[in-house]
């Protein structure tokens, strides 16, 4: 087909260049509106890519706070080991010590039971008030948020309780910062909250941006909730960022579809106006494969196929045009141009002096649409034909849609004497429900079950219910696709006498069928023994 379609004439692109929509205005329209689209994603796009990498980041904070939390009563018992809890030289020693090898550790304080504190730094924090984050991390340990006095800004401080009083260490939010300005200043904020106390939470960052909902949200087993906050300016940045890609993304996508639209546009018109083309000039013939009685080996008849010859081309295969056409409706042209070269074909091999039958290939619509059949029967009127030597053959392919029209089509034409016969049975949409619902007596079993002659598949049961099914119901039946002296044989000890296929002959024109009709007296390629 693609040499057909390469060897188009001007007037036929002309034709599908009319039946096409504007091409340009056509091409800007589905690129604007595929851009468009692609537009309306980018702050989900945005959004998500944030997200993404916010998640990963998140993840590392998440779980260094988790396992600090974890790890807090035996790091803290090991740092508590170290004081006397009396404020002395030594724990006044270890706790500048301790605040300057650690720098996870901003500062480190004690509270005796007696009231008296000592830092790691010279002067003494005042009283300020520590809000609980945690109370019991275990028995000895809880978290609390508390600000800072020069920065305005939150920390957390793990306390540490014995009976000797109480040790404060004040934690660096290393983390936190590191997540707040890693993509720009004050771009991002987290807070951490707990189940336990939700009102309290711990901070560092603008705090506006708690007046928004959080882009990402993690609860963990220790009660720790994070809520991770994004700036309206860090979202705007990587929106327009992604603005050109996603346009770019849109319109090669607006491209693609245009173009696989177009393709298929042209190939269809191409073929329609290439189908017309072909009646007009008469290039569908019908070619003839022969239908042999092998009880006695005569030819029962023949069955008319489609085939398309256009000058300077290879026979064009019925499989690159009939499907097109059955739904184009061309197949009704095509039918009758078939059938008025055949009559007179049949004329010239005195058909009508024999009992032998010609069978035409039809589809559904053409049973329900009775005008249609009365042009077809008028043609074959031309010729001496007898209506008792032609029968139609209607494909399961395509669904019958009237089948009270098509029911009486059939029981009109049997009362001319013109069999209706049900091609392909048992591949189609209707399966054998035809046979009752149309009342058709002949059945032709289709190659695909024949072909499982002498194998083990499944379907060769199928083809024996089949058989039995027409035998049961004193149904003609015919089996196509016979190519072996195996498959001739099964099918004949079985009743099917009926057959059709390469082994016998293949579709040939009629020059040479009627060589075939005058040699078919001769001994059959292979003894059939019926038992």
């Amino acid at each position: 087909m693609r040499l057909i379609l390469e060897r188009q004439t001007s007037n036929h692109n002309g034709l599908a260049k009319q039946c096409q929509p504007n091409g340009y205005l056509f091409f800007v329209v589905v690129i604007t509106l595929c851009a468009s689209f692609a537009l309306m994603f980018t702050g989900i796009a945005s959004r998500t890519y944030i997200s993404t990498m916010l998640k990963y980041d998140a993840q590392e904070l998440l779980s260094t706070y988790s396992n600090r939390v974890e790890r807090y009563p035996d790091s803290l018992y090991a740092l508590s080991e170290k004081f006397r809890f009396d404020c002395s030289e030594d724990d006044q020693h270890y706790l500048e010590q301790i605040s300057y090898s650690d720098y996870m550790i901003r500062r480190i304080s004690l509270q005796l039971k007696n009231g008296i504190k000592c830092s790691s730094f010279d002067t003494i924090e005042s009283d300020r008030a520590m809000k609980p984050l945690v109370n019991n991390v275990n028995k000895n340990i809880s978290l609390w948020v508390v600000n800072e006095l020069n920065d305005k800004q939150q920390i957390i401080v793990a306390e540490w309780k014995n009976h000797l009083g109480s040790m404060f260490v004040y934690l660096e939010p290393l983390i936190v910062d590191s997540l707040r300005n890693i993509y720009c200043d004050d771009c991002v904020l987290t807070r951490l909250t707990s189940t336990e106390n939700s009102n309290i939470s711990f901070f560092r960052g603008d705090a506006s941006l708690l007046e928004q909902e959080p882009l990402l949200s993690s609860t963990y087993d220790n009660g720790l909730r994070v809520d991770i906050y994004v700036s309206p300016r860090l979202m705007n940045h990587y929106e327009q960022a992604a603005i050109l890609p996603l346009l770019l993304l849109g319109a090669t996508f607006g491209m693609i579809f245009v173009a696989t639209y177009r393709l298929f546009l042209t190939r269809r018109l191409s073929l329609h106006s290439l189908v017309e083309q072909g009646l007009a000039r008469k290039e569908f013939i019908p070619y003839y494969q022969p239908i042999v009685n092998v009880s006695n080996n005569s030819l029962y008849g023949c069955e008319m196929l489609a085939r398309w010859q256009r000058p300077g081309c290879d026979m064009i295969s019925p499989m690159e045009f009939i499907p097109y056409v059955e739904k184009s409706g061309q197949i009704f042209p095509i039918t009758e141009q078939l059938l008025s070269r055949a009559a007179r074909e049949m004329d010239k091999l005195n058909w009508q002096e024999t009992r032998q039958v010609i069978s035409i290939n039809i589809v559904p619509d053409q049973l329900e649409h009775p005008d249609v059949m009365k042009r077809a029967l008028a043609l074959l009127e031309e010729s001496n034909i007898s209506p008792d030597q032609i029968a139609f053959e209607v494909t399961e392919r395509k669904r019958f849609t009237d089948l009270a029209m098509a029911s009486n089509v059939i029981e009109q034409l049997r009362d001319q004497g013109i069999d209706v016969k049900l091609d392909d049975a048992g591949t189609g949409y209707g399966g054998f429900s035809y046979i009752q619902q149309l009342n058709i007596r002949s059945l032709k079993i289709d190659k695909m079950f024949v072909e499982t002659i002498g194998t083990s598949d499944i379907k060769l049961s199928l083809l024996d219910s089949i058989i039995a099914f027409g035998k049961e119901a004193g149904m003609e039946m015919i089996a196509e696709g016979v190519e072996t002296c195996e498959q001739s044989t099964y099918l004949a000890n079985r009743g099917v006498v009926l057959q059709q296929g390469f082994y016998f002959g293949k579709p040939m024109e009629f020059r040479d069928f009627a060589y075939y009709c005058k040699s078919i007296v001769a001994s059959s390629p292979c003894a059939v023994v019926l038992v």
